[in-house]
């Protein structure tokens, strides 16, 4: 039936998201931090622990503030909404340490993973705002929870918490094999750099432009009309504007995903032909020794 296959599908979407994501998100941090030297491998280890910790205590309760909708008794929205907070708790801790630890590239004036490590604080600090602020904090107030789901603030947790934390921590580990690969060769973050504000202000411009002026005036028509009229083409006649504000933001956000991926074809093609060069010379100096 559809009711016994919705609530198999919200537990499977949740226990991706909010179990194995922040696992997955806190454990390669932590390696990429550790990879770098900013923090040991005791804190690293910790860490993870830490999360894995969090997730079997307060991940499987944080998801009850979601179980209401497929079903379940309506105590749950106020125990996942106690509980869903403390899955960010380990991240964060461990890159408050990595910012501490800063001082160090400071002083290394040829540290060659700045931009790697300027996506992976983006995703850290997104994952905090992103999933634990924009959802934990603001979504997940019981009296908030109940009547805000399927609202443009539920868009704003969502956008920020997927692209910011998972998103840009996929860039930024991009970016360091591709820094790796590039060896002593010469290399620019310029346009790396570029994409990730534009990113940033992409998103930020999403927030104050769209999701909030539609978001927040949603949840006052739920409290006033009810749920239906608040997600009915009436009420989305009146926020027109802000529908249309969604677009500055769309255009920044497209423009650095532009960069992006210029930048990433232009590393890749110069190391290629790098490694052609490479051998080149090496199949040269075979033959000039078989001769």
């Amino acid at each position: 039936s559809f009711t016994i296959t919705d609530f198999w599908r919200w537990w499977v979407v949740h226990m991706w998201v909010e179990w194995a994501f922040e696992l997955f998100t806190a454990a390669i941090t932590g390696y990429f931090l550790m990879g770098l030297g900013l923090v040991s491998r005791q804190l690293v280890e910790r860490a993870v622990l830490f999360e894995w910790i969090l997730i079997l205590l307060s991940g499987i309760l944080g998801t009850g503030h979601h179980m209401y909708w497929v079903g379940e008794p309506d105590l749950w929205i106020g125990v996942g909404s106690m509980f869903s907070f403390l899955e960010v708790l380990p991240l964060f801790l461990l890159v408050i340490e990595a910012i501490d630890q800063r001082r160090h590239i400071a002083e290394q004036k040829d540290f060659p993973y700045r931009l790697a490590y300027l996506y992976i604080l983006g995703s850290a600090f997104w994952n905090f705002v992103g999933a634990g602020v924009f959802g934990g904090g603001t979504l997940n107030a019981p009296l908030v929870n109940y009547y805000e789901h399927g609202t443009f603030l539920t868009l704003n947790h969502a956008h920020t918490a997927m692209f910011g934390a998972f998103g840009l921590l996929a860039i930024g580990l991009v970016y360091m094999v591709l820094r790796y690969l590039n060896g002593d060769r010469a290399w620019s973050d310029r346009l790396g750099v570029w994409a990730f504000w534009l990113y940033n202000i992409g998103m930020v411009l999403w927030i104050v432009l769209n999701f909030y002026p539609i978001g927040w005036p949603q949840l006052e028509a739920v409290y006033t009309h009810g749920y239906a009229y608040a997600r009915s083409l009436k009420f989305y006649d009146t926020t027109l504007f802000w529908q249309w504000m969604r677009m500055p933001g769309d255009i920044v956000f497209a423009a650095g995903a532009v960069l992006m991926a210029w930048d990433f074809m232009r590393k890749l093609w110069m190391q290629r032909q790098f490694a052609r060069a490479g051998m080149t010379t090496a199949t040269a100096a075979l033959i000039s020794q078989d001769h």
